[in-house]
């Protein structure tokens, strides 16, 4: 069976790719993800891994079940506020055309909608919902929904992610979850046989040794005083940005400088350059609550039970408002390529720098935190994002 997907993304390809915004510009996704990179390193000064495609897709979702304020302050978050309505069609038309069917990749989203048979949704806006988001729709008592959701995510990420919740609140109405899965192979594949343990300073500044990833070729390269920059590619259009801190840059400070306009920045300034690089082989499994970041980008509302407006559920005169957002995000990088996996959960309730002169052939030793995206070419979406601190 094709992913929901596939359908139709040929002509939303090209109507993204026809549209006036240029590719070069930040997009209201890309926005949105460095937003919620703040926001969620502040919070952790380990490791951070998420698919901030994930996350957009499955809150817009929502979004198109609210009303008022609530609807307004989650378009704000979201970056869409501005735009028309066709025009924030194209920024979900695009979403979806970053998991396009591809040779050499298996790049999967799928979205759900798991409604209670007690709060069922207006119909118009199921229909738009499955429309648009391509969204499986499930009505059913959602006392016993936790098995089948899991199994959902379970089946969606390939096993990689067999459960993303354990229970639902009492008095849950809709679940709305989007799942990621993404697996790709280097064009150039790191030599297993010159990996080699070396020294890596985590952010908590323990040392450790790690597996050490050997590469030699030409790359598109940056640097300046406070860091180098990489694309890794992956065959079929999808990169791996590797960011690392210069020595003696603070990398919480860098964190919280990172917007959309200096990752632009950067991937205008590379350049084919020949060079080394050295990268940790890692696995993380991240997994948080989204709710204190959400607010802070200015979604109080919807989380208020006293004030969302989610007129689009049938609640029987009862509130609505959004209870909790999860998301885990799973990922592996080894010599042969990158797996990774992401899943959203929402459950709503109701009450009862100056560039230096670069180097001829450069060196890139990855021994200590770093940024890193995974990033389609084609429509400029970031897939997944984090920052590595401790690759154990």
């Amino acid at each position: 069976m094709p992913w929901p997907f596939a359908r139709k993304v040929s002509e939303k390809l090209s109507a993204v790719l026809a549209s006036d915004v240029p590719r070069t510009s930040s997009s209201p996704s890309t926005r949105f993800a460095f937003k919620l990179f703040r926001e969620l390193a502040t919070a952790d000064a380990s490791n951070v891994f998420f698919s901030p495609s994930s996350i957009m897709l499955c809150l817009a979702m929502v979004q198109e079940l609210a009303s008022g304020e609530t609807r307004r302050d989650m378009a704000k978050a979201l970056e869409i506020a501005s735009l028309t309505p066709a025009d924030a069609q194209l920024v979900i038309d695009a979403l979806k055309a970053a998991f396009r069917p591809r040779p050499e990749v298996t790049l999967r989203s799928a979205n759900s909608l798991w409604c209670s048979d007690h709060a069922p949704v207006r119909p118009e806006l199921a229909a738009k919902l499955h429309d648009i988001y391509d969204a499986e729709w499930t009505t059913l008592d959602l006392a016993a929904a936790v098995p089948r959701i899991n199994a959902w995510v379970n089946d969606k990420t390939n096993g990689m992610i067999r459960h993303i919740l354990d229970e639902l609140p009492p008095l849950a109405v809709m679940v709305a979850i989007n799942a990621v899965y993404f697996k790709g192979r280097w064009t150039i594949p790191f030599i297993r046989a010159v990996t080699q343990d070396g020294p890596f300073t985590t952010a908590t500044g323990q040392t450790k040794q790690l597996p050490m990833m050997l590469q030699s070729a030409k790359y598109d390269y940056y640097e300046d005083k406070r860091l180098q920059a990489v694309a890794l590619p992956y065959n079929g259009g999808m990169t791996m940005y590797v960011v690392l801190p210069a020595e003696r840059t603070d990398g919480q400070q860098l964190q919280r400088s990172l917007t959309s306009g200096l990752w632009e920045s950067w991937l205008a300034e590379l350049e084919p350059m020949p060079g080394t690089v050295r990268l940790p082989r890692f696995k993380l499994d991240y997994c948080a609550p989204l709710e204190p970041a959400l607010k802070a980008l200015g979604m109080e509302r919807a989380f208020d039970r006293n004030q969302a407006e989610f007129d689009g559920i049938h609640a029987g005169g009862q509130a609505v408002w959004i209870d909790r957002v999860v998301h885990r995000a799973v990922v592996e990088v080894n010599e042969e390529g990158t797996v990774a996996a992401a899943a959203t959960m929402v459950a709503e309730c109701q009450s009862a720098s100056r560039p230096v002169r670069r180097l001829r052939i450069f060196q890139m030793i990855v021994n200590r935190p770093f940024f890193v995206a995974i990033r389609d070419e084609l429509t400029g979406t970031i897939l997944f994002m984090g920052w590595i601190g401790d690759p154990q």
